[in-house]
């Protein structure tokens, strides 16, 4: 049997992997993914997939945040219904969302104060909040095996890329093209300006005899009743350091997390009752994950720059010189879809079709969101740093 080709080989088959195959494929490209673990078997797999707006005066990060939830509620609710629940959240104030910053901003609320949740149910303990009709939960992996349908899966490792001829090998695959899409595991190619950190998720399903109207959030978050009668319970809340701790599997199999749960799921479970009381309570399965994120807390997509030829090339970019796009040295047909962090499923839709109009049509790609952004930011500051 000959070997396999494709035009489109996408490595993590999360969120971000598994959108940007479904623009893909549906443009008519043949299109493989491949993923260790198997179709959201990392991180989007364990995840809570809460779809939140966030609210707070409209700057560059907010707005983009609130875009893409509108961008991919519509994607999910078409994509497979019944695997979306739009019922709203609740969101508490807490020390990172004051009253004041919940109050003003661009996107529609109601304010619930206690008494008007009490008449909702009886279940809500003394608590107000703003309640925001555009959200959602979903399911993450009937969302991700429907987004790939249609295209090859290998479950596989991979270690290295060999590039000949104008294709890609990976044992009997060949592609013309790779898009990373990797989170937090360890790149195949090098972008130095690219510094990729895990924070760590926990999510719990529960069963309870309450019926939760709609999403809770405070410093937790607690989802409505799904359709397979279960609450997710889920929190996003502890960096590590990936320059310690080299990510080389799942979490639920990392020794970083290994003693930990019990503790992690009782601090969840103690903050879920100062909300809202949950009856008959049950816990069905603890999932972990850790979620890639950059400092700035957008995430990247685009062309991968290899930084160390561009350098080469454009010494004067470190003074400050501006060099077109066009001029950088790029690794040949690579592409990256990475640092999505707790939001995976409100950015992955949005972010697979912008990559994938940038490839197929040249459509720019928005500049915060770039690799070329980080790599002229990092080799300005390389500069300074002499």
């Amino acid at each position: 049997m000959g070997s396999k080709i494709y035009d489109f080989l996408i490595i993590g088959a999360g969120s971000a992997g598994c959108s940007t195959a479904y623009f893909l494929q549906k443009s008519g490209k043949k299109v493989a993914i491949i993923d260790r673990e198997g179709i959201a078997g990392g991180a989007s797999g364990v995840a809570g997939a809460f779809l939140s707006p966030l609210p707070g005066k409209k700057n560059s990060y907010n707005n983009f945040v609130n875009e893409a939830l509108k961008f991919s509620i519509r994607f999910y609710e078409e994509l497979i219904p019944n695997a979306i629940n739009k019922k709203g959240v609740l969101r508490v104030p807490n020390n990172n969302f004051s009253k004041e910053k919940l109050e003003n901003n661009d996107i529609e609320y109601e304010y619930f104060n206690s008494k008007d949740l009490q008449d909702i149910s009886t279940n809500f303990k003394d608590i107000d909040g703003y309640f925001y009709k555009n959200a959602a939960v979903i399911e993450p992996l009937s969302i991700c095996n429907k987004m790939v349908e249609g295209c090859d899966f290998y479950k596989q490792d991979i270690d290295k890329l060999v590039f000949k001829d104008g294709m890609y090998y990976i044992e009997d695959i060949k592609a013309k093209n790779i898009i990373l899409a990797q989170g937090v595991s360890n790149s195949l190619v090098k972008h130095p300006y690219m510094k990729i950190s895990p924070i760590f998720g926990l999510r719990v399903d529960v069963k309870t005899t309450t019926k939760i109207p709609f999403n809770i959030h405070k410093s937790i978050s607690i989802s409505t009743n799904k359709n397979d009668g279960t609450v997710a319970i889920g929190a996003t809340h502890e960096r590590h350091d990936s320059s310690q701790l080299e990510c080389t599997t799942t979490c639920d199999k990392c020794i970083f997390y290994v003693d930990n749960e019990k503790n992690q799921v009782e601090s969840l479970l103690n903050k879920t009752k100062e909300l809202i009381t949950l009856k008959n309570l049950e816990v069905i399965k603890t999932y972990k994950g850790a979620r890639a994120t950059i400092k700035s807390y957008f995430p990247v997509i685009g062309k991968i720059v290899d930084y160390e030829s561009s350098l080469k090339k454009h010494p004067s970019i470190k003074n400050g010189t501006k060099i077109a796009q066009d001029s950088l040295e790029y690794y040949p047909n690579i592409y990256i879809i990475n640092a999505l962090g707790s939001r995976g499923f409100v950015f992955g839709p949005y972010l697979a079709k912008i990559l994938s109009e940038n490839i197929l049509n040249e459509t720019p790609i928005p500049k915060e969101i770039s690799t070329q952004k980080l790599f002229y930011k990092t080799a300005r500051k390389e500069k300074s740093q002499l």
